[in-house]
């Protein structure tokens, strides 16, 4: 080949890749990022809409949003670029808008649910400064899964502003997030962040996952959206809580510091070992529980700090309802708790009493209609048989006391004083003796359980029951106030007509105590403080809580709305529930609480009269037998004053010779 020949070629070599170097506008490679996002949206969200937001080179270019579809053949603001770039992506439902100081208002004007079932951020913002207006909104009710989504940006920003941007409001927290930047030769290196690990100025923002070139990625097979909160760098999670034993024992000592145990602590503890993050606890910020609704819908105590983002997460034995997504998310439920009324236990029956238990009224009845009927007919069988055969039965038998006497010592099991000789009245009082005998077997082997377990009246456990003692009921705040309102019982409707406001548990249980009210809480809360506050000694509740329940909630943790870990936490919390560690946590704090307490002096005295597991008897416990002896002392002194009145009178009555 001729040195021209060569020269020529070389040349024309050099201007073909010059060319395809500079196919696209400088700085503005649009067409490769297009095909670029097109490759993402086959391999990872086909179907899905994208929402394009671009930031505009100049401050004065023309501002106009394009509403979905895109008009096929227009062009944007002139922008023959972007034209471009829109075609690349045709296959897709697109939408474009502008960021600019109306941004708020415009995405609240779109309505996410008509574009589709997902959705894929895409930001063309030449500085990545530009965009923050559109990752920094306080109000992202235009679409609630924002940090969760997909977001591709392209930029040509130095990695500074790259930092400055994933370290300004929640940017860090965006766990698919892939950011192109241009290369050399039209490459595009695409990176990717880690969320939640701290930025510092010696860190590189970015960790470059691959490069696209020439319609491929090199290397390739890469994920470019891999599940990056299942390790949160240690990076550190502010909990909102307080004291609400027994999920939560909050008790900040002497430095300020909070010591936390309890079911909830340990179930965030276990997911913060399983995600690799630290826990800040802290009360809320006004020193309330969870708070309550305000005129302008802003909320105080625990729903607040959420609401307001100064906290990550909220524990609070929390109930999963419709009523608090509103204003907080929640995860899914990490144990299931049941609503319900506690009312005073009823007063024990008088232990005198213990002596007419082991019957029902019923036997009672049939057992003195047996005795009136038995001695009659002994009587009259008696004197049927001196009337016969005078000769055949002793005279002590004429005398009816005396046979009544007889019929007595047969039931309280006495041996007879007399035998009667006629073979009627034997058989007669062989028979009644042996049915006694039957009687007093059956009284003696349930009196003694009845003489050491005082005998209780039934307590209220039915809202028909409450609703008829005419009394009201409540809870803290007015949450579950609507709760009954929605209710299915008819008794529990009407029953919410009677609610009122408690500022505190304290005095939810000081008023139900006194006997006026009824205290509404979970199961759960209820069962602890009844067990460590409200029982005796002696194992005796002061505090019943009724077996019918109002309605049954699923018991989760509080996070801000829109935060994207709650996925990532739910699959931590399902492992957790399947394992049965939450109810598990709940039974060993009762008990250990149980264990701890002091018992007193009356435990003490009590434990040392307990001999091999045995309680003997006491005074107590056998009341009803002295006031049967005193009762009877008192009717035979009553007797006596009238036998000796009753021969004076015949004294002083008979005439003297």
């Amino acid at each position: 080949m001729a040195p021209k020949q060569v020269v020529l070629w070389f040349a024309l070599l050099w201007l073909r890749e010059s060319s395809l170097g500079s196919a696209q506008p400088t700085g503005s490679p649009l067409l490769e990022v297009g095909g670029l996002v097109k490759h993402l949206q086959d391999l990872y969200f086909p179907g899905c809409s994208l929402l394009i937001q671009r930031c505009p080179r100049k401050a004065s270019s023309p501002k106009k949003n394009l509403h979905f579809p895109f008009p096929s053949g227009d062009t944007v603001d002139g922008d023959e670029d972007m034209k471009i770039f829109i075609d690349s992506v045709a296959d897709s439902p697109v939408m474009v808008y502008d960021i600019d100081d109306n941004l708020e208002e415009t995405l609240l004007n779109i309505d996410i649910n008509i574009v589709s079932k997902c959705l894929v951020y895409v930001v063309l913002a030449f500085d990545i400064i530009c965009a923050l207006p559109l990752y920094t909104l306080v109000n992202k009710d235009w679409d609630k899964y924002f940090f969760s989504r997909k977001h591709i940006i392209y930029t040509e920003s130095s990695a500074d502003h790259i930092r400055r941007f994933l370290s300004t409001g929640e940017t860090n927290t965006l766990s698919n997030l892939l950011v192109i930047r241009p290369g050399r030769d039209g490459d595009l290196f695409v990176s990717t962040n880690t969320p939640y690990k701290p930025l510092t100025a010696s860190d590189s923002p970015l960790t470059t996952k691959t490069v696209w070139r020439r319609d491929k990625f090199v290397p390739s097979g890469v994920d470019f959206f891999p599940d990056k909160l299942k390790d949160m760098h240690g990076s550190t999670l502010r909990v909102v809580t307080f004291h609400f034993p027994p999920r939560l024992f909050i008790v900040p000592d002497e430095e300020g510091k909070i010591k936390a145990s309890g079911v909830e602590i340990e179930e965030i503890r276990a997911i913060s070992e399983a995600l690799n993050f630290t826990l800040e606890f802290t009360l809320p910020t006004d020193g309330g529980m969870w708070g309550s609704a305000l005129e302008n819908g802003t909320w105080t105590g625990l729903m607040g700090d959420l609401q307001y983002r100064r906290a990550d997460i909220g524990l609070g034995d929390l109930f999963i309802m419709e009523p608090y997504f509103a204003i907080i998310e929640m995860s899914i439920n990490y144990d299931t708790d049941y609503l319900t009324f506690v009312n005073p236990t009823p007063k024990p029956l008088p232990q005198w009493v213990s002596l007419t238990l082991p019957f029902t009224p019923v036997i009672w009845g049939l057992l003195l209609l047996l005795i009136v009927i038995g001695m009659i007919f002994i009587v009259l069988l008696a004197k049927i048989g001196f009337v016969l055969s005078d000769s055949e039965e002793l005279p002590w038998f004429r005398e009816s006391s005396n046979l009544l006497l007889l019929l007595y010592g047969c039931v309280v099991n006495t041996p007879w004083i007399k035998e009667p000789n006629t073979m009627s009245l034997r058989i007669f009082t062989v028979l009644w003796a042996l049915s006694f005998i039957i009687l007093a077997v059956a009284y003696k082997g349930s009196l003694v359980s009845y003489l050491t377990v005082p005998g209780e009246v039934p307590p209220i456990d039915t809202h028909e029951q409450l609703y008829a003692k005419g009394i009201n009921v409540g809870s803290i705040g007015t949450t579950l106030k609507g709760v009954m309102e929605q209710s299915a019982d008819p008794f529990v409707r009407k029953l919410a007509e009677r609610y009122e406001s408690m500022g505190g548990t304290k005095e939810g249980f000081d008023r139900t105590v006194k006997g006026d009210f009824s205290f509404l809480e979970n199961i759960g809360f209820l069962a602890y403080t009844i067990a460590v506050d409200f029982t005796d000694q002696y194992g005796r509740s002061s505090l019943h809580i009724m077996k019918e329940i109002v309605a049954p909630f699923g018991i989760g943790l509080g996070f801000p709305k829109y935060v994207p870990y709650i996925a990532t936490f739910n699959k931590v919390i399902r492992r957790l529930t399947e394992a049965g560690v939450a109810e598990k946590w709940l039974q060993d704090l009762i008990l250990a609480n149980k264990r701890n307490r002091n018992l007193g002096d009356q435990a003490e005295t009590q434990q040392e009269q307990v001999s091999d597991g045995v309680l003997p008897l006491n005074v107590n416990h056998l009341q009803g037998v002295f006031l049967l002896a005193a009762v009877g002392y008192g009717l035979a002194l009553l007797v006596f004053i009238l036998e000796v009145l009753h021969r004076v009178v015949l004294e002083f009555c008979q005439p003297k010779d």
